[in-house]
């Protein structure tokens, strides 16, 4: 039986113009988009779905991709406090796009339409070559699309995991063995031990 995957979360072409002056067109092009469809935190999840949507399709068509948006269940999630958005997967063939509703009220549409945009990258290469990973296909598409790889942190973490020897820090959103047992675990970049602090932020 298949299982349920889930992903959390280029050659530019200048038409015979200098790279730089294809580099402005399309980071106007993305900007004038994200403006056009931009709705704000007061909107109902409905109607941040709504005008993501028709964002995404707008996307699609500008950017050639292979995804067909009306196809695709579209989510907001209220829990999620780690990932701005994911795409539900079963056997490479993507079903769901979920977004963040606290990344969206926390960070505004820029970052919402930057998120759309990351979880179409990973559609269309689900459904080009079956590649869910954040590797180089999905960096060149990222760069192409004007979107980040991995998102900043837009809720604070319950607690933090510091290293005692070191400077590692590490954010647990949840009561993990980690948070629970600071005392079986070394730190991976020195070998040193863990303490946990509550955030207080």
């Amino acid at each position: 039986m298949s299982s349920l995957r889930l992903v959390a979360c280029q050659t530019l072409i200048a038409g015979g113009r200098d790279l730089p002056s294809a580099m402005a067109d399309r980071d106007h092009a993305v900007t004038d988009a994200v403006r056009r469809y931009a709705v704000s935190p007061e909107c109902t999840p409905e109607e941040f779905l709504a005008a993501a949507k028709v964002y995404a399709r707008t996307v699609v068509a500008d950017h050639d991709l292979s995804v067909s948006v009306s196809a695709l269940s579209w989510e907001v999630s209220t829990r999620a406090k780690r990932r701005a958005g994911a795409v539900k997967y079963r056997d490479s063939v993507p079903e769901t796009v979920v977004l963040t509703w606290g990344h969206f009220e926390n960070a505004g549409w820029p970052a919402a339409a930057a998120t759309i945009r990351h979880e179409l990258v990973h559609v269309h290469l689900l459904n080009e070559t079956d590649d869910a990973s954040h590797g180089p296909a999905f960096r060149r598409l990222a760069d192409q699309l004007d979107t980040h790889v991995h998102c900043d942190r837009f809720t604070p973490p319950e607690w933090w995991v510091r290293c005692t020897d070191c400077d590692a820090t590490l954010p647990r959103y949840r009561r993990s063995k980690l948070v629970e047992h600071p005392d079986q675990y070394r730190c991976g970049d020195c070998g040193g031990s863990f303490r946990v602090e509550r955030n207080t932020d």
